[in-house]
């Protein structure tokens, strides 16, 4: 995490705005595993989206122009925990690393996700992720206590029926908006 005054930038200072921010994540359709994130007045902000080969295993977050700003990637250990790496650009480097993350624990019937930084020499986390996913109530910290954004479950009658998956996350001011929606989809993978 780069601290840029009181800012939580882990992806760029440019993805944070001094207010907080409502995101609509919601998947583009049942049967794809790609998400939108839309501004209150509808704006695609961001788009997530996984790639034909990889299907669950990868997603690229583009801005609203296309652009890719980072992939995200299930990592191919062996082990208990899922665990899902990020790095700039559109392909996985192990150079350009912004952050790892995965279940705190291998049994668990609450959300509880830790998540980790390349600067972090561990054990503690540099953000945590509780809640309840399947309920979509599940909240965001830097640390274990300071709580950077919420997540909430979008309930309409075309999501139900549709079995798409679709939030509302509230972002707190100051706080990098691509990194939490990246978390939010990532989320959705490791819990679907």
């Amino acid at each position: 995490m780069h601290a840029v005054g009181s800012k939580v930038v882990v992806v760029g200072e440019r993805f944070c705005a001094p207010f907080a921010v409502e995101l609509d994540v919601s998947q583009k359709s049942a049967l794809k595993s790609d998400f939108e994130v839309r501004d209150p007045q509808n704006r695609l902000v961001f788009k997530l989206d996984s790639h034909a080969l990889s299907l669950h295993d990868k997603k690229v977050l583009v801005d609203q122009d296309g652009n890719p700003i980072l992939c995200a990637h299930k990592a191919k250990l062996i082990s208990a925990h899922e665990k899902w790496e990020a790095s700039l650009g559109d392909k996985y480097d192990e150079e350009k690393k912004l952050f790892w993350l995965q279940k705190a624990k291998v049994m668990q019937f609450k959300t509880h996700l830790e998540v980790f930084l390349p600067s972090n020499p561990g054990p503690n986390p540099d953000f945590t992720v509780k809640g309840d996913f399947l309920e979509r109530q599940v909240q965001i910290f830097c640390g274990e206590d300071s709580i950077i954004a919420e997540v909430k479950r979008k309930m309409t009658a075309s999501n139900v029926l549709m079995d798409k998956h679709s939030f509302v996350v509230t972002v707190w001011p100051n706080v990098d908006q691509a990194f939490i929606a990246t978390l939010v989809v990532v989320m959705d993978e490791i819990q679907d």
